[in-house]
């Protein structure tokens, strides 16, 4: 009998009332286990993973970072869902710092070695310049005991590198927005600031890009790849009052254009980190450039990425990564 642990506890991105019906023996029998009144996405995903198994395989969940070390031992192939923004949240970083501790195994699920290259948005980004995909002007920080004139130089550089454009700041390792900020106007003061609280927060790098307008009025194209092979593709827009694009609402000739990038991306960590089970390609607009035509560039990329049931517009997609995970 071969034992899948999968990590969840998210509490976030319920699944739809539509799929719920879908799916609904199912999912009433995971809310009986977990003792849950919502179904989240990690969780339909658990449920359906144990519903299509074959016989000789038995699924068991990993809440938070509840299990215990036997538990974890026990479990010949571990999932991650819930992952390093999740242990941060709930834990802070003695959470982060035991989750990847618990994760440093052979048999984890995207492996340690690729959730520690994604970790690092300075990393991916310097790894995938080096290939030659268009990535964002970003100016990377370290946090710790940073003082008025440190601050001060940060600013000159800013103002440099940037020609006086608003900034959009984010920490490393933060997720759900945590701790991002515009500024519209830049001050050492107000870096000082800022930085202080991330610094207290344990925060130990700041990823610093121009705020991109354009960023918030066209779709971010968002690739979902698995087992290395394209899925499907949805478009999200920052300002949050627009919704989702399926992906035959997208530009045609652009989705086919960045579907090869997209892939060409895979490909590339597949040679270094194995082909990974699950990835997320996100493309965002638009390149700095001189360019007639709008360019896009690589956002960033997600081996463990929340996902709703309505993005992908054929088939189901939680089905479809259950049914995959069963036979790994």
């Amino acid at each position: 009998m071969k034992t899948i642990g999968i990590f969840i506890g998210s509490e976030r991105v319920p699944i739809s009332k539509k799929y719920y019906q879908k799916h609904r023996k199912i999912m009433d029998q995971t809310c009986d286990e977990l003792d849950v009144d919502e179904i989240t996405y990690d969780i339909a995903i658990y449920a359906l993973t144990k519903h299509y198994s074959p016989k000789d395989v038995n699924v068991v969940p990993l809440w938070k970072l509840e299990y215990t070390k036997q538990e974890l031992d026990e479990c010949d192939i571990v999932y991650c869902i819930y992952e390093f923004t999740y242990a941060i949240r709930d834990y802070g970083m003695d959470g982060y710092k035991k989750y990847m501790k618990d994760i440093k195994r052979d048999n984890v699920y995207p492996s340690y070695e690729l959730q520690n290259f994604v970790k690092s948005k300075q990393r991916y980004m310097n790894y995938l310049k080096k290939k030659g995909f268009p990535i964002m002007d970003t100016i990377f920080y370290q946090l710790k005991n940073k003082t008025m004139k440190d601050c001060k130089e940060l600013e000159k550089k800013i103002e440099k590198r940037f020609e006086g454009q608003p900034i959009y700041c984010k920490p490393e390792l933060g997720g759900f927005a945590e701790g991002s900020k515009l500024f519209k106007t830049v001050t050492a003061k107000s870096l000082h600031k800022y930085i202080h609280t991330l610094a207290k927060g344990g925060y130990q790098k700041l990823l610093i890009q121009p705020y991109l307008e354009e960023f918030t009025k066209f779709w971010e194209y968002k690739m979902i790849f698995i087992q290395g092979k394209f899925s499907y593709c949805y478009g999200a827009n920052v300002r949050g009052d627009v919704g989702e694009a399926v992906q035959s609402k997208l530009d045609q000739p652009l989705l086919r254009k960045l579907k090869k990038m997209g892939k060409e991306i895979v490909e590339c960590i597949s040679k270094d980190f194995g082909v990974p089970f699950l990835l997320r390609v996100d493309f965002g607009c638009c390149l700095q450039n001189d360019s007639v035509c709008r360019d896009y560039f690589l956002n960033e990329i997600e081996c463990c990425p929340a996902m709703d049931d309505v993005e992908c517009e054929k088939g189901d997609n939680y089905l479809k990564q259950a049914k995959l995970l069963g036979k790994i």
